[in-house]
């Protein structure tokens, strides 16, 4: 099993960060390489479920997570077994006035991915995909800050 850890620091409070977050309209935005559908609650919620599609070099990778833990405004937990494991984890830690994201995720590539696609989907593409997705969300996030009037 793999384990990959990234962290960016938003200028927005946590309560903005969160709440962009768990807009999912938003969720192609910054991450435009993965398409969402049936989501079946809220992401701020246990036992919600969500399909995630992505491509790479081609090959589809399509999965149902769950979320399976959450601490509002603090903690989202997701996990799926469908395309190899995959546990991701998204806490949203306050620092003054601006909110530090840190994902972290363990997963395990499936067994049946052809030798080169597991090649190139290497720990370090996953991170360097993981890095862009943060970066575009902090992005969006830090523009859609309510400006006091």
């Amino acid at each position: 099993m793999e384990r990959m850890r990234e962290e960016i620091l938003i200028d927005a409070p946590v309560e903005h960060v969160w709440s962009f977050f768990q807009d999912t309209t938003r969720w192609h935005d910054w991450m435009p390489r993965m398409e969402v559908s049936e989501l079946s609650g809220p992401v701020d919620q246990v036992g919600t479920t969500y399909v995630q599609v992505g491509k790479v070099m081609g090959f589809e990778m399509k999965s149902r997570f769950t979320i399976v833990e959450v601490e509002p405004k603090k903690l989202i937990r997701e996990h799926t077994d469908d395309q190899g494991t995959q546990d991701n984890t998204y806490r949203f830690e306050p620092e003054g006035d601006a909110t530090r994201v840190i994902t972290e995720s363990d997963y395990e590539l499936p067994g049946h991915l052809p030798g080169l696609l597991k090649k190139v989907m290497t720990k370090s593409f996953f991170e360097r995909q993981v890095r862009h997705m943060l970066q575009d969300f902090k992005t969006l996030a830090e523009v859609t800050v309510p400006v006091p009037a």
